[in-house]
């Protein structure tokens, strides 16, 4: 069975309150009634952290130990039961050992001409970590890549929902998003222009789901969600003009403009990698747009440029553990620097030649970049070129046809190094293999989730779209003796991070907040509690049916149209979110 335990806090809503505070003016007069010399650390703080990251950052470091209350015990579709009636010993199999970890790339070979390769073996591929040659376990070809028959014979009707990722197969996806908020106007039409160009050029049957986002001003919304019909994205796109740049064109030279847009950028690519998490696939993720500014470490004080490596590090960290590849195209007619950015070799020419990027290039102890971005994740960052629709097409291409790969690690030490860098070399003459540039052991991954859960928590309270991370159900609780506001959240226990017991049974820990938002999205207050779930030995965790049940409990802020159960891997930083509607008073 699996028992989950309230773990600690209560409600923390009425901080939250002082909410509204944390719009532009009020930073400013804030700013000024600390004098000069003060407004770069206060707004560095307001942005990075948005108000909500304050309080949860409190609470979370507040931490002593787990409160335990009576465990809830609950029967599902698929119950687990009370009894080990399940062989063998799946929660020794989540035991984060790196010895019986696999670590899989996708891995995208090119010909001198930027052309995808399909057709090699085991044999042209040789991988090493660390500068250490390791052994290939397994190769998958490109064409291994595919929808499930069930799809394919739906056509442009098919559905495709992160929340239900087995109607993606292991197809990759491509994301659209066009960046309306680091983009100068005339760019963003002209973006807009060629990303219509593209898509008109795309049979009406797209071999791939896509789905098309847009990044502006002040949000982060869905045009068009997962589909396989070229004329849904085309109206779509139609429908979403685009939109002045405000915040760079007023603010763009502002103390406080870039960082601004640093954190809006940042959130958007947290929330897609979270919605988008449980999609077995690689995901592609086409970025059409300036991204976001080069933040220079001279112009802020020492604690404030290392916020924000840090955060753009666990972004980074992020998109790589969801297997989101970055592939980066700037519309912008004054683009400067190299036309092509495709790989870490590029990338220090261009430091080299005097680039805008500076610093020594580490992938994840780099300074706040952009152009990093896409290296780091296996993609590329394309500037200064004119065919935008024709980048955006071999972009989707690269993205399409990929190997998948995976090697056991030779070092069994977590300590050995912190970062594990990776690299694949295609044994062929004339051709180029890229891949994401390293990853981080178990150990590390959880200590680094521990230090950003309040980011998080903040990112998943104020997201534009829901978060498929971990897949969570609520429902009211209709007991003899429950209130109104007692409900059940449940959670798949296939995605949680188990910590084997003594005793053969397993624990997991979740952070699972409720969010009360007004009929615009603003957000009223907040409950958070810290829980754990135990698992009798011989559970199957690995069964997607089964469920962790926690009892919650969450009262509403006045004037609330809809609570935002949101539930956190305390290990893995995965999320996942349901928005429940409240009943009108």
């Amino acid at each position: 069975m699996v028992r989950a335990h309230d773990g600690f806090w209560d409600n923390m809503g009425g901080l939250h309150n002082a909410t509204p505070a944390c719009d532009g003016k009020r930073r400013r007069d804030w700013a000024g009634r600390l004098g000069p010399g003060k407004e770069k650390n206060l707004l560095m703080l307001f942005s990075i952290r948005r108000c909500l990251c304050w309080p949860l950052a409190v609470v979370l470091l507040a931490i002593v130990a787990p409160v335990r209350v009576t465990p809830l015990l609950r029967a599902q579709a698929s119950p687990i039961q009370t009894e080990a009636s399940v062989s063998g010993s799946p929660a020794r199999a989540s035991s984060l050992s790196v010895n019986a970890r696999l670590v899989v790339l996708d891995v995208v070979v090119t010909d001198n001409s930027g052309r995808p390769v399909d057709g090699l073996t085991v044999k042209d591929f040789q991988v090493f970590e660390d500068d250490r040659q390791q052994r290939i376990r397994s190769l998958e070809p490109p064409s291994a890549h595919a929808l499930p028959p069930s799809s394919n014979a739906e056509g442009a009707s098919a559905v495709f929902d992160p929340a239900q990722p087995a109607s993606f197969g292991r197809s990759p996806v491509n994301i659209l998003v066009l960046d309306q908020l680091n983009t100068h106007f005339a760019d963003s039409s002209f973006a807009r222009r060629c990303l219509h160009d593209y898509l008109a050029a795309q049979p009406a049957l797209l071999p791939q789901p896509a789905t098309l986002l847009s990044v502006y001003d002040n949000h982060f919304k869905l045009q068009q969600a997962f589909t396989r019909d070229r004329d849904a994205l085309l109206r779509a796109l139609t429908a979403a003009p685009a939109e002045y740049a405000w915040k760079l064109e007023i603010n763009g030279k502002t103390e406080y403009g870039p960082v601004e847009r640093l954190d809006q950028s940042l959130r958007a690519l947290e929330e897609m990698a979270q919605s988008y998490a449980r999609i077995p696939g690689r995901k592609n993720l086409i970025w059409v747009g300036g991204g976001f500014p080069t933040i220079d470490p001279a112009t802020i004080d020492r604690d404030d440029a290392q916020e924000v490596k840090d955060t753009l590090q666990h972004v980074t960290d992020v998109l790589l553990d969801t297997h989101i590849t970055l592939y980066a195209i700037d519309p912008s007619s004054s683009a400067a620097g190299v036309t092509e950015i495709t790989g870490s070799t590029q990338l220090q020419f261009a430091e080299a030649a005097g680039d805008a990027l500076f610093g020594n290039f580490d992938p994840f102890n780099a300074s706040d970049d952009f152009d990093r971005l896409g290296p780091m994740t296996g993609g590329r960052v394309i500037r200064g070129r004119n065919d935008i629709a024709q980048q955006i097409a071999a972009s989707v291409d690269l993205g399409a046809n990929f190997y998948t790969l995976s090697y056991t690690p030779s070092s069994a030490s977590q300590a050995a190094a912190q970062y594990r860098k990776v690299r694949v070399v295609c044994l062929r003459p004339g051709l180029t293999a890229a891949t994401r540039s390293g990853y981080y052991p178990g150990q590390t991954q959880q200590q680094k989730s521990a230090a950003t859960a309040a980011y998080d928590l903040t990112t998943a309270a104020q997201s534009a779209v829901p978060l498929n991370g971990l897949h969570v159900a609520v429902e009211p609780n209709v007991s003899a003796g429950a209130s109104a506001n007692d409900y059940h959240v449940r959670v798949a226990v296939d995605a949680l991070t188990w910590r084997p017991l003594d005793d053969g049974g397993a624990t997991a820990s979740v952070y699972i907040m409720a969010v009360s938002l007004n009929a615009r999205n603003k957000m009223l207050g907040h409950t958070l509690h810290g829980m754990k779930a135990n698992a009798k030995p011989g559970v199957d965790l690995h069964d997607p049916a089964r469920m962790a049940d926690f009892a919650f409990t969450a009262v509403p802020s006045r004037g609330s149209a809809r609570l935002r159960f949101i539930v956190r891997d305390s290990a893995s930083g995965r999320m996942g979110s349901v928005d429940l509607p409240l009943p009108r008073r």
